[in-house]
C-alpha cells in the first residue's frame, strides 16, 4: 500500500502544478481509512470531467511528463511499468455516492493536495456494487438452473 500511496502523491503533485486537485479514490483510498484488507490491484483517481472530455490532452500531457502512457484499450488509464492508474469523471462519484465534491476533505501530504472520500462514502459505493453483484450472480444461477435441467432430464 505504501508503494502505491507514494505513486499516488507523485501523480497527485503533478495535477496539482496544474491547479487540479484530484479525489483520492478506489480501494487505495478506502485503505487509507481502514487499513488494507488485501491486494491493490490500480490506482483509481477521480478528477474534473472536463480533464477526461475536452481537455483530456492536458491530462495525457500531464501524465506523460511523470513518465506514464496511455492504455491502449482503455483511454482513462495510464501505465508506467506494472503500475495501473485509472481515472474516474466526478459526475459518475457524484451520480454514485450523491457526494457535494466541493465539501469533501482536503489533505496535504508531502506537498501534494488531494480531496478524500468518507466512510459513509465507500458505504454507498461498496453497497451498490455488492447489489450489482448479487443480480448478476442471480441470473448466472437461473441459466446454470435451466442448463441443468436440459441436461439432466
Amino acid at each position: 500500500m505504501d508503494k502505491k500511496f507514494a505513486t499516488f502523491l507523485e501523480i497527485a503533485q503533478a495535477l496539482n502544478r496544474h491547479g487540479i486537485v484530484p479525489i483520492l479514490y478506489g480501494s487505495l483510498g478506502l485503505y487509507k481509512i481502514i487499513g488494507e484488507l488485501d491486494e491493490i490491484e490500480d490506482i483509481d483517481i477521480t478528477i474534473q470531467n472536463k480533464y477526461l472530455e475536452k481537455e483530456f490532452f492536458e491530462l495525457m500531457k500531464i501524465m506523460a511528463e511523470i513518465g506514464y502512457s496511455q492504455d491502449k484499450k482503455y483511454p482513462h488509464e495510464f501505465t508506467k511499468g506494472e503500475g495501473q492508474i485509472g481515472f474516474e469523471p466526478e459526475s459518475e462519484l457524484v451520480e454514485d455516492t450523491g457526494v457535494d465534491v466541493k465539501n469533501l476533505k482536503i489533505t496535504k501530504v508531502n506537498g501534494a493536495e488531494f480531496q478524500e472520500l468518507a466512510p459513509e462514502h465507500y458505504l454507498i459505493i461498496y453497497r451498490k456494487t455488492l447489489g450489482k453483484w448479487e443480480e448478476r450472480i442471480a441470473k448466472i444461477k437461473r441459466k446454470i438452473d435451466a442448463l441443468e435441467k436440459i441436461s439432466n432430464p
